[in-house]
Order: structure tokens, then C-alpha cells, then sequence
């Protein structure tokens, strides 16, 4: 949901750069803030689907809790993907 104005939108966060089929990881450039909770969807010419995001790691391979802009992450997918497709912002979880 837009943050901005709880209009029920989708924001483009990032792109895919890359996929890793074994582990099922794929890697996204960020155009914007991204956290663990967030609810993403990933959609392509042949991509369409929802996630939540958890265990995000950072170009160190250390896990992270959120990334900024132009940041590169890695994260595990439910599903193939494919370098290209966009990823976009559902829900954020508010911390209370």
C-alpha cells in the first residue's frame, strides 16, 4: 500500500539483475528502501507473483534488516524469475 497516501497502489522498488535457479536467490538493484516483512510483487513478461521478503543479504553476504537505494540485495524466491523483471512495494509491516 503507498505509504504516502494508503491509496492501495504498488511502488517499483528495484530490478532483478540476476536469478541463481539452484538456490533460488535472486539479486535486485533497489530504487528505493526495502526491508524484511515487506510484502513484494515480482512481475515480468512470464513473472507474476507475491512474496513476503525474509533473510536479505547484502554484496558482503551478511544478512540485513533493510537496504537503500542503489543498494544490491539478494534474497531467496519461491519461484524462477529472470533478470528484468521489476519488483514492487504491497505492504510494509509498521513497527510499533
Amino acid at each position: 500500500m503507498c505509504e504516502e497516501c494508503g491509496c492501495g497502489h504498488t511502488h517499483q522498488m528495484g530490478e532483478i539483475t540476476h536469478f541463481y535457479a539452484k538456490p533460488s536467490v535472486a539479486v535486485v538493484r533497489l530504487d528505493d528502501e526495502m526491508r524484511n516483512g515487506d510484502k513484494i510483487q515480482i512481475k515480468g513478461n512470464s513473472t507474476d507473483f507475491t512474496m513476503t521478503v525474509m533473510g536479505m543479504r547484502n554484496e558482503q553476504e551478511q544478512e540485513i534488516d533493510s537496504a537503500n537505494p542503489g543498494e544490491l540485495v539478494a534474497f531467496h524466491t519461491p519461484e524462477k524469475i529472470r533478470p528484468g523483471d521489476k519488483l514492487y512495494l504491497i505492504m510494509r509491516e509498521i513497527s510499533s
